[in-house]
């Protein structure tokens, strides 16, 4: 019998050794299917090595951002940020005769990041009114403005700079508010220029965001009768594709439906089709044993099960496969996607190696545990929960992996950075690194219990702190007495006994 399917007899004697009544057994059942049937792989060691070897490429510079600015801090690494845009541009050049970028702010919103990518030649792609003034500010020619329940004054901040800004359209209700808003607007301006976010019947969650495929005739027989506005683009969004396979279905989909429901005459103003983003890093997902559906599964039944240091991906498609497999399935569409230029908002790809996370060990606990200066609130959520990450002893750097608990300073037990260490064992002061944490890390962040990080940028030579840690103030209520006096001074309000 192969190890697979020893694994596989293990998981069964697991689920049906817990005493379980048949009820609770039974809902188990889709997870126990659903993992029979997965097929993570082992992380292959050759792969771990090498990027392991490319990050200590960069070891110098990275204890040198820490013992010259402190711990913790954000890393941003610029010219990780320029390579990631130009390969991006490099690889959709050869496939799509007319493209657009925009980056997806949200993913993380650092004005490094963001001016970089307006530098670059790329637009900004905005969820909010917040992140428009931002865009705005940065200087940006180029925005587009998705996401739902658009305020009417979010609605309004973006026809007043229509000429900088695209419209995604969420829901007939939106576009009637904008109509509205634009009619005591009329006059001062060029036409507002919107698109129409659509989703398939299959979306699931998903279709909190835009309109039915089949409501797209209705909302554009609307826009033919308003005045000031011009559909011309439609837009689709799959989150977390390790391959293309769901922008090329949804490209087939809309192009059959414009193909057999919509007449030509609608489709006057269409000149853009935004294919959204989700592309996943090239690196892939990946995963400790508990992270598996297998995992998760032996979990369930014996929450105290210990797993060994093993780590599992999910494999991801060159960035290549996916701007071949969508330039074919636009061109397989004919008329009129063919013919389209194409958007594309790439948030994660760019922003994930363009930010790493740097700490210091402040506490040996034992051999086993440590803590570090900085906690899982610069992460925003506890990501090592969901995902291997590896950490890395730059102090003292060795591609061997060793267990370790390596906690953060937050008064919770869920502030882990891992269970692992790549280095030649750890002590107190030792710097760690947390590498590559550019996408949905930095906009989460948080002051919970301790301060929000500093950010040092890197620009290929040169070293600056570009953001100091920004501290919270604690209630006057629970200050001490000499640090209400200090408080006082310093703003200049006199002594503590004048207000007793």
């Amino acid at each position: 019998m192969d190890k697979r399917n020893q694994n596989k007899i293990h998981v069964i004697k697991k689920l049906f050794a817990t005493g379980r009544d048949n009820q609770a057994i039974f809902k188990l059942v889709p997870l126990f299917v659903r993992a029979l049937k997965s097929h993570e792989k082992r992380l292959p060691q050759e792969i771990l090595n090498n990027y392991l070897n490319s990050l200590l490429q960069k070891k110098d510079i990275f204890l040198k951002s820490a013992y010259q600015f402190g711990t913790p801090q954000y890393f941003f690494d610029e010219p990780s940020l320029s390579l990631q845009i130009s390969h991006f541009h490099k690889v959709f050049s050869r496939y799509l005769d007319r493209y657009r970028i925009f980056y997806a702010l949200k993913s993380n919103s650092f004005e490094g990041i963001c001016k970089g990518a307006v530098a670059a030649g790329i637009g900004l792609d905005v969820s909010s009114g917040f992140e428009l003034k931002a865009a705005l500010s940065m200087g940006c020619k180029h925005i587009i403005f998705s996401g739902p329940g658009k305020t009417d004054d979010e609605l309004l901040l973006a026809i007043q700079n229509r000429q900088n800004v695209t419209l995604l359209m969420d829901s007939m209700g939106e576009f009637e508010r904008l109509s509205k808003i634009l009619k005591q607007e009329e006059g001062h301006g060029d036409t507002m220029k919107v698109g129409i976010r659509v989703h398939s019947n299959h979306d699931n969650g998903w279709n909190k965001f835009g309109i039915p495929l089949g409501n797209l005739p209705v909302i554009l027989k609307r826009a033919m009768i308003a005045k000031d506005v011009e559909i011309h683009a439609i837009q689709f969004h799959a989150s977390w594709n390790l391959g293309p396979k769901a922008q090329v279905n949804m490209i087939e989909q809309i192009g059959s439906y414009i193909r057999q429901y919509i007449p030509m005459n609608l489709m006057q103003s269409f000149q853009v089709l935004d294919i959204g983003g989700g592309f996943w890093p090239e690196q892939g997902e990946w995963l400790n044993p508990q992270n598996t559906l297998k995992g998760k599964l032996i979990q369930l039944t014996d929450p105290e099960f210990g797993f060994k240091i093993r780590h599992y991906y999910h494999k991801a498609k060159p960035l290549e496969d996916f701007a071949r497999e969508i330039a074919k399935a636009l061109s397989r569409q004919g008329p009129p996607l063919c013919d389209v230029e194409i958007w594309l908002e790439p948030g994660r790809w760019i922003s994930t190696p363009a930010m790493h996370i740097l700490l210091r060990v402040v506490d040996k606990k034992d051999f086993r545990t440590v803590i570090t200066d900085g906690g899982t609130n610069l992460l925003g959520w506890e990501r090592p929960l969901s995902e291997f990450i590896p950490v890395i002893n730059l102090t003292k750097p060795s591609l061997k992996e060793r267990h370790l608990k390596i906690f953060g300073s937050l008064c919770t037990p869920y502030d882990i950075w891992g269970i692992s260490i790549f280095g030649e064992g750890v002590e107190s002061g030792d710097i760690l690194l947390i590498p590559d944490q550019g996408a949905y890390t930095y906009s989460l962040r948080q002051c919970f219990i301790k301060p929000i990080a500093k950010v040092v940028a890197f620009d290929g030579k040169n070293l600056m702190e570009t953001e100091k840690e920004n501290s919270f103030s604690l209630p006057p209520s629970i200050l001490s007495k000499m640090e209400k006096q200090a408080l006082l001074e310093k703003k200049g309000y006199g002594t503590l006994n004048e207000y007793s």
